[in-house]
């Protein structure tokens, strides 16, 4: 149960955001079962690997989407399914995960990420399954980010309730790094240096959030709220738009203080020479 003072106001934001805390848990023992138990490494040694990885990601995206279709509220069900709630929300969080993973270059020059899932079927250098699996757990970070900055923002006077998300950004982002750079899938998702992508990988991701949660929030947030489809998927590209602008400062400006950056860089199955090969690091 979500405390009051986190909850949208608006019934059908409400009803989504609960399911969505609520499928995070099966999201992620499904997605830890897969990655900490052998079963991705079974996969990148199959002929039908990249089958069984579309199923997993494109599987848990699926169970998601029809999941909020069905917790909807009967004043959400009463609209067609492109005005719902949740079909706007879906819709904006996969495109704003599809072109985070079509631009994933900023993470292999900066951060010096590696996969090693060893799949044929990939996307402008990443893995295709990660697409959809990527919408699935932006849609937590973004329900975590929704949740803090309404429960902050109720705390604080009034002309300070604008800028309460951007603690909770970092926050979270935070969490997203440390899920992410865990040392025990280092053979299918590693970085160079742990630490420098804990610590930088946390600001990046932080700001990614800090200019694209004004654009996502807004949808359905107050009662009679009823945003357009078109506009959601506007904003979602404007969102990204914004995370471009920070990748190339980060890029440009600011890594080159802390890190070498490589342009080019592809981290994708480049075992040999590359913390694939390596030990799995410790946390520290």
């Amino acid at each position: 149960m979500i405390p009051a003072t986190w909850s949208s106001e608006h019934p059908g934001k409400a009803a989504a955001e609960r399911w969505y805390l609520l499928f995070t848990p099966i999201w992620g023992v499904v997605a830890g079962a897969v990655m900490l138990t052998g079963t991705a490494q079974t996969w990148r040694d199959a002929a039908w690997g990249d089958v069984a990885y579309m199923i997993f990601g494109g599987g848990l995206w699926l169970a998601l989407v029809v999941g909020g279709f069905i917790a909807a509220p009967a004043s959400e069900r009463a609209r067609p399914w492109w005005r719902r709630t949740h079909a706007k929300t879906q819709a904006w969080l996969l495109i704003f995960a599809c072109l985070g993973n079509y631009y994933s270059e900023y993470f292999y020059e900066i951060l010096h990420m590696h996969y090693g899932f060893g799949t044929g079927w990939n996307l402008h250098h990443v893995p295709l399954f990660l697409y959809p699996l990527t919408a699935v757990y932006f849609t937590t970070y973004a329900t975590l980010v929704n949740l803090g900055r309404r429960a902050l923002s109720r705390r604080l006077p009034a002309r300070a309730r604008p800028y309460a998300y951007l603690p909770v950004c970092f926050v979270v982002a935070g969490l997203e790094t440390l899920l992410n750079a865990n040392p025990w899938i280092h053979d299918l998702f590693c970085y160079e240096d742990l630490g420098f992508a804990l610590g930088f990988g946390t600001l990046m991701y932080g700001l990614w959030f800090v200019v694209s949660a004004p654009l996502w929030a807004w949808i359905d947030e107050r009662p009679g709220d009823d945003a357009s489809m078109r506009d959601a998927l506007i904003t979602a590209l404007a969102a990204f738009m914004l995370v471009l602008c920070v990748n190339e400062l980060v890029r440009e400006r600011v890594a080159p203080h802390f890190t070498t950056v490589e342009r080019g860089a592809v981290g994708l199955d480049d075992v040999d020479g590359s913390c694939l090969s390596e030990p799995r690091p410790r946390w520290f």
